[in-house]
């Protein structure tokens, strides 16, 4: 005897049993000895275990809390249990052992086993009440989950099989390949509606730590009588265990709200009932299923035994908070648990669980719970989606139809949102039709989470559809109805009022952006819309206007990288307006980096000129390279040094032109036109001869070419020229108007 498990050698033919009853563990051998524990005393394990014998067999018993275990097996001619702390690992590669029906007459339960033993009876060690157990001679056979009959109790069992008799009629017989479970005298066995459903075999594997048998409603209810009695009848602190069963009854009746009150009236009564798991995964499960998520987040517990069915109802936690990639796989994974409940809970739970598997994309298993029960009109939802998984669009837009034509108000919500989006999707529905029909079903569902996101994403259409303003006042509502959700809904407001800006009337939204300066946005999207309205504003000479909400905007976003292109654009419009310390000012409140550099040392470099400071200016515009060779001939030019403006604009020119026969874009040609304006105004005939052999036969038409040509023509040289001079005089009358065309100031930044 060593650590973790024990070894008894009682000889090659001996059979045995191991189940569970209550908190006890339970091992039965059907051979009766004398056996010495002293040896155990110590033991973490095994220390409390005690040992009895009957006329034909031995007993072994110890109280281990649940999810803890033992597994049997066989070393030679000994019976080997080795104890686990999880279930899980324990029941790994188990037979299960399925009942079977036979209504006869006479009525019994077949249980189908390999190298059957004997029938033995012993006593419940807490309430001395006989047990028929049936012991096999061959491990890795186990009655994964327990049933309750009106006249037995089929108790899980990880070796064999345990019974409990309500009577005194029942009987468990062995044979060679099977247990025979009867009730004497009786013309028939009143098995429930739940007998026949059997337990899936792959339940055997997973862990539990709540009782929830699987009964019909009538044994159910005989159950939560027994136990009110139990309740009655013990004193304020022991009733713990009884309000524990009594709670367990209620929610496999589907009672939630009544099972999450019995357990806190356990919970307040005994200080101890706190340490007992089982009953807090009670309370919690109950607290979830009753839709009071807060009071359920003891499921979350880290001290909350680690089993299957923990998982489970942590996946169900999470299918409530709508994190159905979480509650997908956790449901998935612990299905024959949820399978095998008692079919009032079942009933409750099969939508969520169906639903959130088919919304994680676990279609298989989703589809394997909605054949358990074809006919349930509250999977409709759920078999839509399933549909919609499997991309058969027909399909799932009928079972929408049929969900919204339900009486379950929170899944007709559900419908029309999963019936509009997938319409949008396949295009037979546009934005417009989607926010009609989504506004028009917004009081489908009230109150919670659900109605927060039906307002969120129908504002995320609104603004998608170029309607911000109408987005904004929505979640402004939203905000007020639900103030818990501020902070989730601060996003959508700054992404909401972004968009306002932009698509506004520019003076409704200058106005608008003064009434809610606060929901600007301090990311991309918020400086673009901010740049977009400083724009419009400016396209209607409401430059001043543009600039106070662009220093407005400044004061605002803490981010540098953020404040850097704001300021640019206020440099922009100050310069424009000829306001160089404004300029200069606007440049210097966002510190310099590698972002928008070249183009903010430009305007730097106009401003610094305007003010007078040429030379530092063109130090400055000379650093930047031929990016600054424009800003530099326009400063040479204000200062009357043509040959120097001439030779920066030849410049700019040459590292911008496409090579030949390339078209010329507008924006050569113009400068084209201003070089020739330059070398005509320092009379550089070379400069002029140039740029007509180069590029005169690629200027095209137009006004910029007429003005190119007159520019560049050649002198006159004789009375044969008289007629081209007339032409030129007439085109000289119409130069000043047509040369407005060559302005250079600053274009609108967008």
């Amino acid at each position: 005897m060593e650590g973790r498990a024990i070894s008894i050698d009682l000889g090659a033919d001996v059979a045995a049993a191991v189940f569970r009853n209550g908190d006890w563990v339970i091992a039965v051998l059907d051979r009766a000895e004398a056996l010495d524990l002293t040896s155990l005393q110590g033991n973490n394990i095994f220390g409390s275990m005690e040992t009895r014998q009957t006329g034909d067999a031995t007993i072994l018993q110890m109280r281990l809390a649940q999810p803890g275990t033992l597994r049997p097996r066989r070393e030679g001619n000994a019976w080997v249990f080795e104890a686990f702390r999880d279930a899980v690992e324990a029941n790994r590669a188990l037979t299960a052992i399925l009942p079977e029906v036979d209504r006869g007459p006479p009525a019994r339960l077949v249980l189908r086993a390999a190298r059957p033993g004997r029938s033995v009876t012993v006593l419940d060690p807490e309430t001395g009440s006989p047990l028929f157990v049936g012991t096999l001679r061959e491990a890795g056979q186990a009655v994964a989950i327990g049933r309750r009959q009106p006249e037995f109790h089929l108790l899980p069992a990880m070796l064999g099989v345990a019974v409990q008799p309500k009577g005194d009629n029942i009987q468990l017989r062995a044979l060679n390949d099977r247990f025979i479970l009867q009730a004497s005298g009786m013309d028939s066995l009143r098995v429930g509606q739940d007998a026949g459903r059997e337990p899936l075999g792959e339940a055997a594997t997973l862990s539990r730590i709540m009782e929830l048998p699987s009964a019909d409603t009538a044994t159910l209810q005989e159950r939560l009588r027994t136990a009110s009695a139990n309740i009655a009848a013990a004193g304020p602190l022991g009733r713990s265990e009884a309000r524990r069963h009594a709670a367990e009854t209620l929610l496999a009746l589907g009672m939630p709200q009544e099972a999450q009150a019995m357990a806190n009236l356990a919970l307040q009564e005994d200080p101890r009932a706190g340490a007992d798991a089982r009953l807090v995964m009670v309370q919690a499960a109950a607290a979830l299923l009753a839709g009071r998520d807060a009071e359920a987040r003891q499921l979350e517990n880290p001290q909350m035994p680690a089993t299957d069915e923990t998982t489970l109802w942590r996946g169900f936690l999470a299918a409530a908070r709508g994190d159905h990639a979480v509650a997908g796989p956790a449901i998935a994974a612990s299905l024959p648990l949820l399978l095998s409940y008692p079919k009032p809970l079942t009933q409750r739970l099969l939508p969520i669980a169906m639903e959130s598997l088919a919304a994680a994309g676990e279609l298989t298993a989703a589809s394997r719970l909605g054949e358990t029960d074809p006919d349930n009109p509250t999977l409709n939802l759920a078999r839509a989606m399933l549909a919609e998984g499997d991309g058969r669009i027909e399909d799932a837009l009928a079972a929408y139809n049929q969900a919204i034509q339900g009486r379950d108000r929170l899944r007709r919500a559900r419908a029309i949102r999963r019936s509009v989006e997938l319409r949008l999707a396949i295009g037979r529905l546009d934005a417009a039709g989607a926010i009609a029909e989504l506004d028009a079903a917004l009081f489908a569902w009230r109150g919670d989470a659900e109605e927060v996101s039906a307002r969120t994403r129908l504002a995320e259409l609104q603004r998608t559809a170029g309607n911000g303003r109408a987005a904004f006042e929505l979640l402004q509502e939203t905000q007020r109805l639900f103030p818990e959700r501020e902070n989730d809904l601060r996003p959508h407001l700054r992404a909401a009022f972004a968009a306002a800006l932009q698509s506004a009337p520019p003076l409704n939204a200058a106005a608008f952006y003064d009434a809610h300066p606060e929901f600007l946005p301090e990311d991309e999207a918020g400086v673009r819309s901010v740049l977009v309205l400083a724009d419009r504003l400016a396209a209607l000479d409401l430059t001043e206007r543009a600039s106070n909400v662009l220093r407005d905007a400044l004061a605002r976003v803490p981010n540098p990288a953020a404040r850097q292109p704001i300021s640019t654009k206020l440099a922009t419009l100050r310069l424009s307006e000829g306001d160089a310390a404004g300029a200069l000012a606007a440049l210097d409140i966002a510190p310099e980096d590698d972002h928008d550099a070249i183009e903010r040392t430009v305007l730097r470099g106009r401003a610094m000129a305007r003010m007078g400071n040429r030379r530092l200016a063109e130090g400055l515009l000379a650093e930047v390279g031929d990016a600054g060779t424009l800003a530099l001939a326009e400063i040479r030019a204000e200062a009357q040094d043509w040959a120097g403006a001439t030779a920066a604009m030849l410049r700019h020119i040459r590292a911008r032109i496409p090579p030949a026969p390339e078209p010329l874009t507008p924006e050569i040609r113009r400068d084209l036109a201003r070089a020739a304006a330059f070398a005509a105004m320092g009379n550089d005939t070379a400069t002029l001869a140039l740029l007509r052999d180069t590029y005169g036969a690629r200027m095209q038409g137009g006004l910029l070419a007429e003005a190119f040509t007159l520019l560049t023509g050649e002198s006159l040289r004789g009375i044969q020229d008289l007629p081209r001079l007339q032409r030129e005089i007439g085109q000289l009358r119409l130069l000043p108007e047509r040369l407005s065309a060559l302005n250079t100031s600053a274009p609108v930044r967008r």
